[in-house]
C-alpha cells in the first residue's frame, strides 16, 4: 500500500506513475478539500472573467486500485508504526491506514506579511477555489484594489482586476517588478507596460497597515493614507508540513530536505512538490511539482528514478505580454531585441547569460511569445550546451511565422562576442 497525502499536482503525478508502472500496487489519496483536482494558476483567468470558475477544477483519473478520500484531513504521521491518521473535516474521529511507503504532497501555504489590519473584510489571499469564490463575490462592492507583491501572481491578479474596471495598485518592497526573477533592465519594459494598462506599480515601497473597521477603507503606504476597497496578497508561500516536523528532517524554514530520489531521511518516506528542499534548493513550479511527483512516485512502486536539476523555467502572463526565465543569472549577457515577424510590431525582448566558459547559464524575457525561446533555451540548458549551439541554432522561418534572424540569434550573438572566442563553430 502507497499512501499520498495531498492531491495537487505532484500528488496526482505520483499516483499516474505509481499506476503506470506497477499494476497490482494499492493507492490511497488523501486530500483535504472536497473535490478532486484544480488550476490554481488559472485563478487569475477566473477573476478576470475569461474562464469560468467550474473550468478549473477537474476530475481525477482514478482506477480501481486508487482509493480517494476526500473531504479529510491528515492529523498525524506514526513513522514507527507505519499509519497515517486522518479524520473527516469537522469532526472529531480518528481513523488509520498502514502504509508501506508514504508520499508527503501537502504543497504550501500563502505567506502573510506582518502587516496590521490583514483580519479585515476585503484582504484576500490567492491559492484555492475557494480564494477565487471569495474575491469574485467582493468585487461587486470594489473599485479600487491594492495588491500587495509584484511577482508573477500578483501582477496577473493586478491585470485581471484592471480588466474587470477596477483602479489597481501594485505595492512592491523592492526596486523593481518580477524583483526576483529579471533584471532592472528587463524589467523597466514590464513596468512601461502595466503602466500603459492604466495599473500604478509602487516599487521599493511598503505597507504599514491596512485601515478600516470590520472591512477594508484604505492603507497606509509609505506613511500616506489612500482608499482602498479590497487588498490582495501575493507575498509568497511557506511550506505546509507542519505534521512532518519530527517525523522527517526539515531545514530551518520548513522544507521537508530530500535527496535526488524524492526520498526523505525515512526511507520510507517520500516528498515532492512546493514543500520539500531537493539537492538543488527549493522551488514553486507545477512544472517541477510534476517532475518530482513522477521521481516520488516510480521509487515508491520500486523502480528507479533520479530528479536532475531544473531550469526554474517559467512564464507569467497578462494578456498576450509575457514574462518569461530560466535559470539564473551569469558572468556575461547579450541582449536581442525583434519582432514575432517581419511584419508584426508585438515586440519581443531576450536576454541571454553565460558563464566565462560560454556555457548558457540563463535567461529573462519579456514581451510577445517569449515564453516559446525561453522553453528553447531551457532544454539546451538541460544539456549543458555553450552560446554557439545558440547562436547559430537553425529554426524553422517563413515570413508569416518568424524572422530569418531570429531573436535567440541576435542575443545569443550579442553574448557570444563578449568571450572574444578565437574560433566560430558554425
Amino acid at each position: 500500500m502507497i499512501v499520498i497525502i495531498g492531491l495537487g499536482t505532484a500528488g496526482l503525478y505520483a499516483a499516474r506513475w505509481i499506476s503506470m508502472l506497477n499494476r497490482k500496487e494499492e493507492i490511497t489519496i488523501i486530500e483535504r478539500r472536497n473535490y478532486e483536482t484544480y488550476s490554481p494558476c488559472s485563478i487569475p483567468l477566473v477573476i478576470e472573467g475569461a474562464i469560468n470558475i467550474k473550468e478549473i477544477i477537474m476530475a481525477f483519473p482514478k482506477t480501481k486500485r486508487i482509493n480517494l478520500i476526500l473531504n479529510h484531513e491528515v492529523v498525524d504521521v506514526d513513522v514507527n508504526n507505519k499509519k497515517v491518521l486522518y479524520r473527516k473535516n469537522g469532526e472529531k474521529e480518528v481513523m488509520e491506514i498502514r502504509y508501506d511507503k508514504l508520499i508527503f504532497a501537502g504543497g504550501s501555504l500563502p505567506k502573510k506579511p506582518p502587516i496590521k489590519g490583514l483580519e479585515k473584510q476585503g484582504v484576500f489571499t490567492i491559492r484555492t477555489v475557494e480564494d477565487a469564490e471569495k474575491i469574485l463575490n467582493y468585487l461587486a462592492k470594489a473599485e479600487k484594489a491594492l495588491v500587495i507583491g509584484a511577482g508573477a501572481i500578483g501582477m496577473e491578479i493586478a491585470y485581471a482586476l484592471r480588466k474587470r474596471g477596477i483602479d489597481v495598485t501594485i505595492v512592491e518592497i523592492l526596486s523593481h517588478p518580477f524583483p526576483l526573477s529579471l533584471d532592472e533592465d528587463m524589467a523597466k519594459i514590464v513596468s512601461e507596460k502595466i503602466q500603459s494598462m492604466g495599473i500604478k506599480c509602487l516599487c521599493n515601497s511598503k505597507v504599514g497597515e491596512i485601515v478600516g473597521g470590520k472591512e477594508v477603507k484604505g492603507a497606509i503606504i509609505n506613511g500616506k493614507y489612500e482608499d482602498f476597497d479590497m487588498v490582495i496578497l501575493s507575498t509568497g508561500v511557506m511550506p505546509n508540513t507542519e505534521i512532518m516536523k519530527g517525523k522527517v528532517n526539515l531545514d530551518d524554514r520548513g522544507f521537508i530536505i530530500v535527496n535526488e530520489r524524492m526520498q526523505t531521511s525515512n526511507s520510507d518516506i517520500y516528498a515532492a512538490g512546493d514543500c520539500v528542499k531537493t539537492p538543488y534548493n527549493s522551488i514553486q513550479l507545477a512544472t517541477t511539482a510534476a517532475k518530482q511527483g513522477i521521481v516520488a512516485g516510480i521509487n515508491a512502486s520500486g523502480g528507479n528514478a533520479i530528479y536532475t536539476p531544473h531550469t526554474g523555467a517559467f512564464v507569467s502572463a497578462m494578456g498576450d505580454f509575457e514574462i518569461s526565465c530560466v535559470g539564473k543569472r551569469g558572468k556575461f549577457a547579450g541582449r536581442g531585441r525583434s519582432t514575432i515577424n517581419p511584419y508584426s510590431k508585438k515586440e519581443m525582448i531576450i536576454k541571454i547569460f553565460i558563464d566565462e566558459n560560454g556555457k548558457i547559464t540563463g535567461a529573462q524575457g519579456v514581451g510577445y511569445t517569449v515564453s516559446k525561446k525561453i522553453d528553447v533555451i531551457s532544454a539546451l540548458m538541460r544539456k549543458n550546451s555553450k552560446i554557439d549551439d545558440l547562436a547559430f541554432m537553425e529554426h524553422a522561418y517563413c515570413p508569416e511565422a518568424s524572422h530569418l534572424y531570429d531573436v535567440l540569434n541576435i542575443a545569443a550573438e550579442n553574448a557570444m562576442r563578449r568571450l572574444k572566442p578565437e574560433k566560430y563553430i558554425v
